[in-house]
């Protein structure tokens, strides 16, 4: 008697049937073959090792020998399911059929098979020397390697194919018999949850080590909100960073409504409104918290809402930096630059700062006045452009003090009065002081120039020298200064 197997279009032979597989292991075995396969299948959805589990070997051996192929083979794609990363099979001792060759082959180079790798969907080439058009690069490739015939199903591992488990025979078969039909699917399902359970397995190891990893080494407490049961979880560093510990945490858990300090809840409680509305794609404040001995500590909390369907809240998972030691050098930096703003607003000399290629970044106002430049509209323009100076006797044009200063790498200080243009076209006398700004690795970062008006100063020396050397009744020069030039 002879029975066809739906959609694999071939018959079976009685050597094929259950009663001849049982036959042939039965007699070994407690139970016969339906035990055989039970365990087969348990073993296979238990696997702890995954492809490198000894059972999957020891089952492609049972396996080959139930059904009397010449090679039964786990054949595994790679990450990214292109090509086979992994055969393992298990061969008769003569036979020539051999699995293991398709390791590392690129499913391009075998269009039949890539198609024919749907979940749990059993298929089959009974007959490598007459396959159809469709089947025949396969089945030339599975000829070179000894194989007359296979028989396959192919599986998938968190929603992407991973491989198939295969019957190979080395002659061609004359069909498939429905035992072996139902043997691959119960075989091939087991050995798919089995792999993905162990993968889901390594997975939740990673995750678990990177989060005990990430507990050790970052500076966040984390926090869970479960809404529907009114509970929240704190991480271990969440408590040491607010001082609790778990009694106190037990007795009392902090309402997140008096901790925060008042100055800084209403901001608080909107923007969380609007993130739970949906107008934000993630909750992030920062604002005080009052620990558990009552110091008030800065923190940065970002936190993201999971809804149900009903739009109401279920979870709400946050995280919080403790940036208190930012805040206080904030603050300090923000004190040290408000006294140095209004050192540099208050000074009677003009200062004027630049970048390391003369930039101008600020002015003060005493610059403003005399340059006639204000601080707006000598922000981005080069030093050149606002600071003008010339030789106070041959007006020859100056190399600008400030450029000076970040080409030398040190302080220029001019030894006479220069001739300064100011925006107006005017004139004006000045002395300048020059020095290159420094990072904290020595690197020049900038530069700026101290100057001021010494118009008067100037005029009055000449007035004070004409004086000295002149009679103030005739204007002629004076008997001391007309020896002087004599002696010249």
């Amino acid at each position: 008697m002879q029975r066809r197997c739906p959609g694999c279009g071939g018959k079976m032979e009685h050597h094929l049937t259950l009663t001849g597989l049982q036959d042939a292991v039965g007699g070994r075995t407690v139970g016969g073959l339906d035990v055989v396969y039970t365990k087969l299948a348990v073993d296979l959805q238990n696997l702890a090792g995954g492809a490198g589990d000894p059972l999957i070997p020891a089952a492609l051996e049972t396996i080959r020998e139930a059904t009397g192929c010449d090679a039964v083979a786990v054949a595994l794609l790679d990450a990214s399911g292109g090509s086979f990363q992994q055969i393992l099979a298990a061969r008769s001792t003569f036979a020539i059929c051999n699995p293991e060759i398709l390791t590392g082959v690129s499913l391009d180079e075998l269009p039949w098979l890539d198609k024919h790798l749907d979940h749990l969907r059993v298929h089959g080439i009974a007959s490598t020397d007459a396959a159809t058009v469709a089947q025949s690069i396969d089945a030339a490739r599975l000829a070179t390697m000894g194989c007359g015939a296979l028989l396959l199903i192919g599986f998938h591992i968190h929603g992407q194919r991973a491989g198939f488990l295969g019957l190979f025979f080395g002659q061609p078969q004359p069909g498939w018999s429905v035992e072996h039909t139902l043997l691959l699917k119960l075989l091939g399902s087991s050995l798919a949850s089995g792999l993905e359970r162990v993968r889901t397995t390594v997975r939740l190891a990673e995750i678990n080590e990177r989060e005990n990893l990430l507990e050790k080494t970052v500076n966040d407490g984390t926090w869970d909100f479960d809404a529907k049961n009114n509970r929240v979880e704190y991480s271990p560093r969440w408590k040491r960073m607010m001082g609790y510990d778990d009694a106190d945490l037990a007795r009392n858990a902090p309402d997140w409504r008096r901790i925060v300090h008042v100055d800084d809840y209403a901001r608080l409680q909107a923007r969380l409104r609007d993130h739970l509305t949906g107008n934000t794609e993630i909750f992030e404040n920062t604002h005080r918290m009052r620990r558990k001995d009552g110091e008030w500590r800065w923190v940065t909390c970002r936190a993201k809402a999971l809804l149900d369907d009903q739009g109401r809240l279920r979870r709400l998972v946050g995280v919080e930096t403790d940036i208190t030691e930012q805040k206080v050098y904030e603050e300090a930096l923000f004190r040290e630059k408000e006294s140095a703003q209004i050192t540099l607003q208050s000074i009677g000399d003009g200062v004027v700062t630049t970048d390391h290629e003369g930039t101008v970044e600020y002015i003060n106002p005493v610059a403003e006045e005399l340059t006639g430049w204000n601080v707006d509209d000598a922000g981005g323009r080069h030093v050149d452009d606002i600071f003008r100076g010339f030789h106070e006797e041959t007006c020859e044009p100056l190399e600008n003090p400030v450029m000076s200063s970040i080409k030398r790498n040190r302080a220029v200080k001019s030894v006479r009065p220069s001739l300064l243009i100011r925006r107006d076209g005017n004139e004006l006398y000045i002395e300048s002081t020059a020095s290159p700004i420094r990072n904290d690795r020595g690197d020049v970062t900038g530069g700026v120039l101290v100057f001021h008006d010494v118009s008067e100063s100037r005029e009055l020396n000449r007035r004070l020298s004409y004086h000295a050397s002149h009679d103030l009744l005739t204007g002629l020069v004076n008997r001391r200064e007309f020896e002087s030039r004599l002696e010249r």
